[in-house]
């Protein structure tokens, strides 16, 4: 009998130590402490970029919008009420989920500001956070790409009929090997872009992107002016119906990245000459440029900036599209097309046609001239490379400028 009732003891003990959803009386609460989602992100807004510190016994009631569960996220949630939402950093990590309806205790935690993200920092999960209950559903904001800006950053929206950008289908989400972040984009059936940033820890950032056209639910994100989207879950990505045409190619080198995308640089001569991107000149986002002055001389130099493979078997008429400027005595700027280069290497291995009389070209002076449409129809059928090619010499060289190829059909 003695063991039994011993037994019966640790049997209620252990039921009396599991950890229910918490449902204090209202009465036992301050409700005049009790702030918004907005009103947090109000008072960090309006000391910017420096942090708050809060000090008063405030509270916070929301809805857990993103958790950890799928490694997309480490030591962080997102929350949101009906009036904004938030990324909350937490001291450890958690077993919050999506659907939680929560309290989160502000007393000690620090509102801060990083690269345009404004946190709800130094919130210790298991002190802070009082789970009320579980399973209650968040619908998602929708809009399309043009429709998100920055001011929706901790938001949960869904976005209908986008796709993967064509030079993104042979891409993971993200690089599980190294565990590095990475970005893919995402476009609609008009050509709009929109950034989707994945952890290289997620569970998924080895498998391929989805193909197919459809809808995203995801948290959207900011690293300064990039808006990106944080994905949940992979099934929140119904991405099954049929592509749009869209755009094969939309190198803007906002990125700052040069080769992101899968464009190559190629030297053929001219060690100290490449392509790479800048903002000279008050420049609102980065584009590309290429030169052969050394700083007191100028280098010979024969120099490719390189598209990814474009496979043009299903297209209906590819057009090319592309913005330029240019300064200082020179070798024109060329643009060839090739249906026969390998992917990577030396460029004269391959058969290039020179297209450069189609486009329109920059007056000088850095001007900058929009190319026109420039039509690829002629390699419907066939995967082709778009090439611009440098050429400058020991006596004079001009400064070329690119932004905005596109390559649409």
């Amino acid at each position: 009998m003695r063991k039994l009732l011993l037994i019966t003891s640790i049997l209620a003990l252990a039921v009396a130590c599991e950890k229910e959803p918490d449902s204090p009386p209202e009465n036992l609460l301050n409700q005049s402490k009790a702030v918004t989602v907005d009103s947090l992100r109000q008072m960090q807004a309006a000391v910017s970029p420096n942090g708050v510190s809060i000090t008063d016994s405030l509270h916070v009631y929301g809805i857990i919008t993103m958790d950890e569960s799928e490694g997309n996220l480490y030591k962080n949630l997102y929350l949101q009420d009906h009036t904004a939402g938030i990324q909350m950093r937490l001291s450890a990590g958690s077993d919050f989920a999506v659907g939680d309806s929560v309290r989160v205790s502000l007393h000690g935690a620090y509102l801060s500001e990083y690269a345009g993200t404004i946190q709800l920092d130094s919130i210790d999960p298991d002190a802070m956070i009082i789970k009320q209950s579980a399973g209650n559903y968040m619908a998602p904001t929708v809009k399309t790409i043009s429709e998100v800006t920055l001011a929706d950053e901790g938001m949960l929206i869904r976005i209908d009929n986008v796709q993967f950008t064509a030079v993104e289908l042979t891409e993971t989400y993200s690089d599980a090997i190294n565990q590095a972040s990475e970005n893919r984009i995402l476009e609609d059936c008009d050509g709009n872009t929109i950034i989707v940033r994945t952890s290289g820890f997620a569970s998924y950032a080895n498998q391929i992107v989805k193909q197919g056209n459809g809808s995203i639910v995801a948290i959207v994100g900011r690293y300064n002016t990039d808006i990106q989207l944080l994905i949940r879950s992979l099934p929140e990505l119904t991405l099954d119906n049929e592509r749009c045409a869209g755009q094969l190619i939309n190198k803007n080198f906002d990125d700052d990245d040069i080769n992101s995308g899968g464009w190559i640089t190629v030297q053929v001569s001219g060690p100290g000459v490449n392509w790479t991107t800048s903002m000279a000149g008050g420049a609102s986002t980065p584009y590309a440029v290429i030169s052969n002055w050394n700083g007191s001389s100028n280098d010979a130099c024969e120099n490719w900036l390189i598209s990814p493979g474009m496979d043009l078997s299903s297209s209906t008429g590819a057009v090319l599209n592309f913005n330029n400027a240019y300064n200082y005595a020179g070798d024109a700027l060329a643009v060839l097309v090739s249906s026969d280069y390998s992917g990577s290497g030396d460029p004269s291995l391959a058969t290039w046609t020179d297209i450069t009389s189609s486009a329109t070209w920059s007056s000088g002076g850095w001007a900058w001239a929009n190319s026109g449409d420039i039509d690829l129809s002629a390699y419907t059928g066939t995967s082709v490379y778009v090439a611009f090619k440098y050429v400058g010499s020991a006596s004079d060289g001009s400064t070329w400028e690119l932004d905005d190829i596109i390559v649409t059909g």
